[in-house]
């Protein structure tokens, strides 16, 4: 079609040069000559056009893919290839017609992107519960894991492990992958941090009694004896290099059951060491 409609333009132009010379009565053999001239410089200037527009569309494209590339084998370098490879292959075989699937694909692709700028930038952060980072963690961690847990029998207070969590589908799957990576030598330190005034030791046996099933080393602190210039919260420290933090809604009237507003991961180096430190003086302070 664009070369039918080259043909068309290139005529159009030497007839109406015919026309025009012909107005000037001019010989014949001149006007056909300047006809076909005419016609044929249009025709070469359409392929002209077109060669140029073709030679920047190719240096936009190897542009992009040296770009690309560039990234791709920075990628590499840090994530790995075959985990890359397959992401790529796997993208590229999604069926381009099923509009819901690629919608979703992409969401998921640009979480992706926002948790990686997140590490990059210290924090990177998910609205409610991620479980996916919890148990992802806790199946690559290789050295330890520290965690907090604050705890309360009386009343809910809001709190991540509270009431019925170690029993949940969620709370027995990460147990399970907490004892898998006791079995490859990974040290976990779990701190009950109990803010009941008067403690049942029936209960609190109870409470830490999978945890210690498992091979998970275990202490207890009331509230009341915690050092007033220690921060208490919610948090696990995976391998000392990532802290996975919770953060609860606050009750804006009474009555009202608390919500797990946030999870964050913190990398920061200043904010690691933080709570590294918040969680060594509990742990010492508190009884196993």
């Amino acid at each position: 079609m664009q070369v039918l409609l080259k043909i068309v333009i290139t005529a159009v132009a030497g007839g109406l040069t015919y026309l025009l010379t012909n107005t000037t009565d001019q010989p014949d053999i001149w006007q056909l000559t300047m006809s076909i001239f005419v016609g044929g410089v249009v025709f070469v200037v359409q392929f002209l056009i077109d060669a140029a527009e073709q030679s920047r569309r190719t240096a936009e494209l190897v542009a992009r893919i040296h770009e690309g590339a560039t990234l791709l084998a920075e990628s590499e370098g840090v994530l790995g290839s075959d985990s890359l490879t397959r992401l790529v292959k796997a993208a590229g075989g999604l069926d381009r017609r099923e509009g819901l699937q690629l919608r979703f694909a992409e969401q998921q692709v640009e979480d992706l992107a926002t948790l990686f700028n997140g590490l990059k930038a210290g924090r990177a952060s998910h609205e409610g519960e991620h479980p996916d980072w919890l148990l992802g963690l806790t199946d690559r961690v290789s050295v330890s894991i520290d965690a907090t847990s604050l705890t309360s029998f009386s009343e809910y207070q809001g709190y991540v492990d509270e009431g019925a969590f170690w029993e949940s589908e969620l709370g027995l799957r990460y147990l399970a992958r907490q004892r898998r990576a006791i079995e490859r030598n990974v040290r976990i330190r779990r701190l009950f941090v109990l803010t009941d005034n008067d403690v049942d030791d029936a209960r609190v046996a109870g409470l830490l009694e999978p945890h210690r099933k498992i091979g998970v080393e275990t202490r207890v602190l009331p509230l009341p004896q915690v050092d007033p210039l220690v921060a208490v919260a919610d948090f696990i420290i995976f391998d000392q290099k990532i802290c996975y933090e919770f953060q609860t809604s606050r009750a804006a009237r009474e009555n009202t059951r608390f919500m797990l507003e946030t999870v964050a991961l913190m990398v920061g180096d200043q904010h690691l060491q933080l709570r590294r430190r918040d969680f060594e003086a509990l742990w010492a302070g508190a009884e196993s």
